[in-house]
């Protein structure tokens, strides 16, 4: 129970997503910044800490265009960059449509995927 409560209170004080950037020019927003994400599971008692850069540009248009990559923040002696997530979307009328694309660490890509999302 120990360890459950200061998980909670560690993720709570240090879990944090912040823009560092979030500028708008001529009608087309630009955003620049980082989300971190510390959490603890409790049935292999294993802390996990990764941290995600991200850019985003979205038109006047609703055209959303973004790309980030993951770090694992406890692993930093090792490979640190395990590649690139692009995404491309655009919501019409409550539903949103996406094209995702990722690189591994050589900029090699892989599968393209299209699909469409509604939240009800």
């Amino acid at each position: 129970m120990k360890n459950i409560l200061l998980a909670s209170a560690v993720v709570a004080l240090t879990a944090t997503a912040a823009n560092a950037v979030d500028v708008e020019l001529w009608g087309q927003t630009v955003s620049v910044g980082a989300e971190s994400d510390i959490n603890y599971v409790t049935g292999v008692e294993e802390w996990d800490w990764t941290a995600t850069p991200y850019a985003a540009f979205t038109t006047s248009a609703g055209i959303g265009l973004s790309v980030e990559t993951e770090i694992n923040m406890r692993e930093l002696d090792e490979d640190i960059f395990q590649g690139i997530d692009w995404t491309a979307e655009y919501a019409v009328s409550g539903v949103t449509v996406y094209t995702e694309v990722s690189s591994d660490s050589d900029w090699e890509f892989g599968d393209i995927t299209v699909g469409a999302k509604v939240k009800f």
